[in-house]
């Protein structure tokens, strides 16, 4: 047993906790005055693993109700992280070396590198973001339910690690460095209910972030909370784990098309260029048949067809009795190193008639929208009613990653523009 879990069960005999009670009630000056130790490092308790025994043995976790004083609540109040998916690549838009960042082994250098980097304005599908929350701050006065125990919170020293703004929503980010096996489901919930209140008219995004030093991945789980007055009503909505690797920049003029496309006029259904890539590397290990495909990332056998029809279009994959294999052109690719994998994939898909007539579009006006990608589409193709939007926004897709991976371009509001 621990020192600390020493210490808490001489609080417990000392107050006489009756055990098959579900709540209790101790104030900050009673935790110092029985154990002379912090209450505050009593109290911070942020993973089950790093539970006293007797909480342990008894079902119990500790969340601070007003200011020095906390609830000791029976129920569960920590939430297990999930697994995660495939780990993709990002290309930074960092455009110089930061001489400042990569000091220290805290969380928030790595955090902020991966807003910096242009991956969390990505990943939350919102751009600009802004840099708004930090520190500390006390909550407003909220009431919810824990295990059908109501608790109301007053003025609780909350603690954001980063909280950033958007037009339409508020990003509520708890980080750590390497990941644990769960998390007090506090640490976002109360920032979540704080901020409901004072941005009633924004969307709060609540999500968990780790950094693995050892392999340098930078993992996100986005949640929900689906009703705001039930501390265990949250709910994983997406996972998102990737290396941040150094982009060299290009302009679209470098973007040349090379002639090596299968099918020109394809209209795509496939609508994310990282699996079409992966697609190729899981084809080149020998996971070369649909239900094989279809299996590794979570398809239907109609969405499985999507992603191979854009590997075969883009002339990376051929298909023969069931069975996909490399072209030239796909072995080239896999066997390309990340910094040119890029501008090659680009080069590629500006073979295709419809990404040729959305870059003129980009060099004539300077940006693109859904909304021209459509009409390209009316009048390259035969498709029409609700098909188009659903095509276009496919497209648009295309064009925001070859944004992402050249830095050619720079995507706000719905709208691609030249840099």
């Amino acid at each position: 047993m621990n020192k600390t879990s020493e210490l808490w069960e001489r609080i417990f005999s000392v107050k006489a906790f009756d055990l098959s009670q579900d709540l209790h009630f101790i104030k900050a000056s009673e935790i110092k005055k029985i154990t002379n130790a912090e209450p505050r490092v009593m109290a911070k308790i942020d993973s089950s693993s790093g539970s006293p025994d007797i909480f342990k043995r008894n079902g119990y976790f500790i969340l601070p109700i007003k200011n020095k004083e906390y609830a000791i609540v029976r129920g569960a109040g920590f939430h297990r992280l999930e697994q995660l998916k495939q780990i993709k690549e990002h290309v930074s838009h960092i455009k110089f070396h930061l001489t400042t960042a990569g000091r220290g082994l805290g969380e928030m250098q790595y955090l902020d590198y991966g807003f910096n980097s242009g991956a969390i304005e990505r990943i939350f599908g919102e751009a600009p973001l802004y840099q708004s929350i930090r520190g500390r701050e006390y909550s407003r006065q909220f009431k919810f339910q824990v295990n059908k125990i109501t608790l109301e919170v007053s003025s609780v020293q909350l603690e954001v690690d980063s909280g950033l703004e958007g037009r339409d929503s508020i990003i509520l980010i708890e980080a750590k460095v390497n990941t644990p096996e769960d998390f007090l489901i506090r640490q976002l919930f109360y920032p979540y209910n704080h901020f409901r209140i004072i941005s009633p008219n924004k969307k709060i995004i609540p999500a968990f972030f780790s950094y693995e030093l050892s392999d340098k991945i930078y993992n996100f789980w986005i949640y929900e909370f689906t009703d705001p007055g039930n501390y265990n009503s949250i709910r994983l909505k997406e996972t998102h784990s990737f290396k941040i690797i150094t982009r060299q920049e290009f302009e679209i003029d470098d973007i040349k098309a090379p002639g090596l496309v299968a099918f020109k006029d394809l209209v795509p259904q496939a609508n994310d260029l990282d699996k079409v890539i992966e697609l190729v590397f899981k084809v080149n290990e020998g996971i070369n048949n649909y239900r094989q495909i279809a299996g590794h990332f979570h398809f239907n056998e109609r969405q499985s067809s999507y992603y191979r029809e854009a590997a075969e279009a883009l002339g990376l994959v051929c298909s023969d009795k069931g069975e996909y294999y490399l072209t030239d052109v796909g072995k080239k690719l896999a066997n390309l190193p990340v910094e040119k994998r890029h501008l090659f994939m680009a080069d590629l898909l500006s073979d295709f008639n419809l990404i040729k007539d959305g870059l003129e579009i980009l060099r004539k006006k300077q940006k693109l929208t859904v909304e021209n990608l459509g009409r390209i589409i009316e009048k390259r193709s035969n498709l029409s009613g609700t098909t188009v939007p659903r095509r276009a926004s496919s497209l648009f897709a295309w064009f925001k990653w070859i944004a992402e991976s050249t830095g050619s371009m720079v995507y706000e509001d719905g709208i691609l523009k030249l840099r």
